[in-house]
């Protein structure tokens, strides 16, 4: 945001300054800004605001909350980053009139309604855009990925869709969302609820036992869902640990849990890469963050997962057949130097990998070492019980970013000749634009994407992609903070010792994971017994007076230091540092920062 000009807005905190009050900039550097007592609306001090500069001042626009909230910063942290706006009148009268022929049956359209329908999807999920249905044929096991029928309801180059376009995300932060539609559309006629009528466009495929899929057809349909599953659910089902109260659903659930297996066992042999990671889900009480779970890949995601990839993977090979602009996932195969560096940071770490051959590797051979590296470090977190959440990553860190392009190259990572985003249309630009491809090449009255203007779009929507996973990542450390400010009440609290495990060596420090979600920083000036060095292999920082070393994934005692929620920061040290330590609550350090430098000196001195 601009920040020196009259006019020009930023998020801050309130704050004591003499006998009044000034901005501090919230999450950016920046001079605290003096805030007259008429221009303050009703804002209080510790209170989180957007103010505009104006007249040599400021003056406050929007409150959103005490910064000792996380619900409040959260609000802060959207109206910084300029999102949260909601939708223009144009918009929403568009997406409501769209709206009114949710349940109509047109001359093209099949009716599915009779079809067993299941959603699958994370607890608290408000939109529902796939479905899946299963059954037996033959040999083999029929799916049919049904995904909600976007393109129906948001024309193109209307309002919705332009707004659509310039958002290309929907951008999820603990506790609240930006949609990309409308929520008359997303939360409402797009999302494939239980027990309504709901158009959707729908994927059928036949999965023989080895994994291979056949039979592929598309159509445009209309559909009921039979219930909603949640992956807690549906785990306890596939474990023996609960049931659904209804036989036929629960043997539908094991069947299309068969065809995941067969689906994944086949990406498996064609070299995918098998790397877990895990994504912290925030529950909210009166505006405090109660408790997080580290949701972990199960066999309910993978079931998902699976039949997703599969349904992706046929509409690609469909509008390629067919030359149908369109746009697609692309994840490039790993770079030379990259696999030479990730090969030496195993060597480095006794992590068991075969040499790599001489020379330059081709695409495949790339490919394929990126494989076997992702394999042994599994292997090697089984064996040891080190490096769980480090060691995955690092993998992952060694490969290229996938983003849209407008041209069929290959997706590495799932070892995919051709790849598509065609099952989340109401939070995903690009698949919406794969739908109208889709509904183009099956000769239902759509026209086909502009496909000069697809580099654009792609551009526009990886950029985007980006900047919202960056953002949401950002909102989640911030989340965690909070949290752990919560949990830290009494010094018994700040003198215990957590176990931690090495994530990430820095020039000044080591990154550390702890407790069930936490991650912090621990600075070498903050390790006394010996001056450390980070080596350039970025695995491993050595002591020059010992000559001990710490590597990634090492098992270290920590205790906190210190925390700043608003930025997402938590400070360590190690757990047997000497010497006397001076930190508290964090909210009851503020307000003695606060009191001091409101107080006034005594007259004379």
């Amino acid at each position: 945001m601009a920040r020196g000009r009259t006019g020009a807005t930023f998020v801050a905190e309130l704050v004591p300054h003499g006998r009044g009050m000034a901005l501090r900039p919230a999450f950016e550097a920046g001079p605290e800004v003096a805030l007259l007592k008429a221009r303050r609306k009703d804002a209080r001090m510790g209170d989180l605001v957007t103010a505009r500069l104006k007249g040599g001042g400021a003056e406050v626009m929007a409150i959103h909350g005490p910064s000792r909230l996380p619900g409040a910063a959260i609000r802060a942290l959207v109206a910084h980053e300029d999102l949260g706006h909601g939708f223009g009148a144009k918009v929403r009268d568009e997406a409501d009139q769209a709206a009114r022929g949710a349940e109509t049956m047109e001359p093209d359209r099949r009716d599915m309604r009779d079809q067993r329908v299941i959603t699958i999807d994370p607890e608290g999920a408000k939109d529902h855009d796939d479905a899946i249905a299963v059954a037996r044929d033959g040999e083999g096991i029929r799916l049919w990925v049904h995904i909600a029928d976007v393109s129906s309801f948001v024309r193109a180059g209307g309002a919705v869709d332009h707004e659509a376009e310039r958002r290309a995300c929907s951008t999820y932060l603990p506790g609240t969302v930006d949609p990309m539609l409308p929520e008359r559309l997303s939360n409402d006629v797009c999302s494939l609820r239980p027990g309504v009528d709901r158009k959707a466009l729908t994927a059928e495929m036949l999965v023989m036992p080895d994994g291979s899929v056949t039979g592929e057809a598309f159509q445009r349909s209309l559909i009921k869902s039979d219930r909603r599953l949640t992956y807690p659910e549906v785990d306890a089902l596939l474990e023996g640990r609960g049931d659904l109260g209804d036989r036929v659903m629960e043997d539908d659930v094991r069947l299309a849990m068969d065809l995941a297996r067969s689906l994944r066992a086949r990406r498996m042999r064609r070299g995918a890469l098998d790397v877990a990671t895990t994504e912290p889900r925030f529950h909210f009480e009166e505006g405090r963050i109660a408790s997080v779970e580290v949701e972990r890949q199960t066999d309910a995601h993978s079931l998902i997962e699976e039949c997703m990839i599969a349904a992706n993977e046929a509409v690609a090979r469909f509008l390629i057949d067919r030359k149908v602009p369109t746009i697609f996932r692309v994840h490039g195969d790993p770079e030379q130097m990259a696999i030479e560096e990730l090969w030496t940071r195993l060597e480095v770490l006794g992590i068991p990998v075969p040499p790599l051959a001489e020379g330059m590797l081709t695409a495949d051979q790339r490919r394929e070492a990126a494989g076997v590296a992702a394999h042994a470090t599994r292997l090697y977190v089984e064996r040891t019980g080190k490096g769980g959440r480090s060691l995955p990553y690092m993998v992952l860190r060694s490969l290229q970013r996938a983003v849209y392009r407008p041209d069929a190259t290959s997706h590495s990572g799932l070892a995919s000749a051709a790849y598509l985003h065609f099952t989340s249309p109401i939070r995903r630009y690009p698949d919406l634009v794969v739908h109208r491809a889709l509904v183009y090449a099956l000769g239902l009255g759509e026209a086909a994407p502009d496909a000069v203007m697809l580099p654009e779009v792609s551009r526009d929507s990886s950029e985007r992609e980006r900047a919202a996973t960056d953002l949401e990542r950002r909102a989640d450390r911030m989340c965690l903070a909070y949290l752990l400010a919560d949990e830290m009440r009494g010094d018994e609290q700040w003198d215990r010792p957590r176990d931690g495990e090495v994530t990430g060596i820095g020039q000044s420090g080591l990154f550390i994971s702890f407790g069930e979600a936490y991650d912090g920083f621990m600075p070498f000036r903050r390790m006394p017994d010996d001056h450390w060095v980070p080596e350039p292999d970025g695995v491993q920082a050595i002591g020059n007076e010992t000559g001990k070393r710490i590597r990634l994934g090492d098992s270290v005692q920590v205790r906190v230091h210190d925390i700043e929620p608003l930025r997402g920061r938590v400070t360590l040290e190690p757990a047997d540092r000497p010497g006397p330590r001076t930190i508290r609550d964090p909210e009851q350090r503020d307000r003695d920062r606060g009191s001091r430098r409101g107080r006034r000196a005594p007259r004379g001195r």
